[in-house]
């Protein structure tokens, strides 16, 4: 088995101010400059806050409201910053 990724379903009609791990999938993290361009626009947005990032090897996991989420994929792409995937973190509910 290979390239498995298990995700929730992002429910778009959630209003709630409960915020979910969100992962964005990031082409060309490695380069420095899109990097450095990344963290520059994140620490600048007031969406999220900088403690709740991880920047991971091919993109970044953030705890984000729902309907902040297409406001933050707006405000990458407006910055060439190439997304290639928006997936909601699997977390077992007990």
């Amino acid at each position: 088995m290979k390239d498995i990724l298990l995700v929730n379903k992002i429910n778009h009609k959630d209003y709630s101010s409960e915020k979910q791990k969100v992962f964005f999938q990031i082409g060309g993290i490695h380069i420095p400059r899109v990097e450095g361009r990344l963290m520059e626009l994140i620490g600048s947005n007031r969406l999220i806050d900088e403690k709740d990032v991880v920047y991971k090897y091919n993109g970044f996991e953030v705890n984000i409201l729902t309907q902040s989420i297409p406001i933050l994929v707006k405000i990458l792409a407006e910055n060439n910053i190439p997304i290639f995937g928006v997936y909601a973190i699997y977390i077992p509910r007990l």
